[in-house]
């Protein structure tokens, strides 16, 4: 599904990556779990591409449920993964999630339906990516679309967002959501919950460094896109951290 010129999303329920087209040359932005690459690879064809046409695989962290098919379309495409500094170690480690609270919420529902969608699609045979590129804040990338990094850690040491200034887009891995994760509501921009962030004081501090973006269009790691100015993204966000579950609904 085509959400914006150039950028699709393929239906794999809460957990979203996207593909980014720019001169028939393709970039992926995160890579699921791995059960999802039979869904990337249809998907391409739906669009005309093939895995020939992938040039880089972009990873706004490390958790599984973005790594997924990385280092297959790696090996398979040639083409290049890139992360943050701060996550190569977590990248190349099988099993990054965080497991204490998705474990100790294991008895909701929607918890529940993620952990059992995560074992069906291969976290248990998820394979490390063995050849990583790193980036830092405020890069450029050379690839396809030329996303401009913001390092926004918190979630994970090397969480990142990826803007793309021309076309006021950001993807915001799990930077800010708009689907809450343990109940599965869908709302307005949200932190995730703070037993899923490495530190939850750093993620919401974090939030500042987007604030100067202007008006956006977010296309979140999970949850629908929004589209609005960020600073309002970032103060509904900050308001959720104590009235989660009553935030705005501004979704597109």
């Amino acid at each position: 599904m085509q959400i914006l010129p150039g950028i699709f999303k393929f239906d794999t329920g809460p957990f979203n990556w996207y593909v980014l087209e720019e001169a028939g040359r393709i970039t992926l932005i995160d890579a699921g779990f791995p059960g999802h690459h039979s869904i990337f690879i249809a998907g391409l064809k739906e669009i005309g591409k093939a895995v020939e046409d992938v040039d880089a695989i972009i990873l706004t962290h490390a958790h599984a449920d973005h790594t997924g098919f990385a280092e297959r379309l790696r090996r398979e495409s040639n083409a290049t993964v890139y992360i943050h500094r701060d996550d190569k170690a977590g990248v190349m480690r099988p099993l990054n999630l965080p497991w204490y609270g998705l474990l100790s919420n294991a008895w909701r529902t929607y918890t529940r339906s993620m952990l059992l969608h995560a074992t069906w699609n291969g976290v248990f045979r998820l394979p490390s990516v063995s050849e990583v590129t790193v980036f830092e804040h405020g890069d450029i990338l050379e690839v396809p679309g030329r996303p401009q990094v913001l390092h926004v850690p918190g979630h994970t040491p090397g969480e990142v967002c990826f803007f793309l200034p021309e076309r006021q887009v950001a993807f915001c891995g799990d930077t800010l959501v708009t689907r809450d994760l343990f109940t599965g509501v869908e709302g307005g921009p949200q932190v995730p919950h703070r037993l899923l962030n490495k530190s939850d004081r750093q993620a919401r501090n974090s939030l500042d460094k987007l604030k100067e973006l202007g008006h956006v269009t977010i296309l979140p790691g999970h949850g629908k896109p929004w589209t609005g100015e960020i600073a309002e993204a970032v103060e509904i966000a900050r308001n959720d951290f104590s009235n989660r579950g009553k935030v705005q609904t501004r979704t597109t």
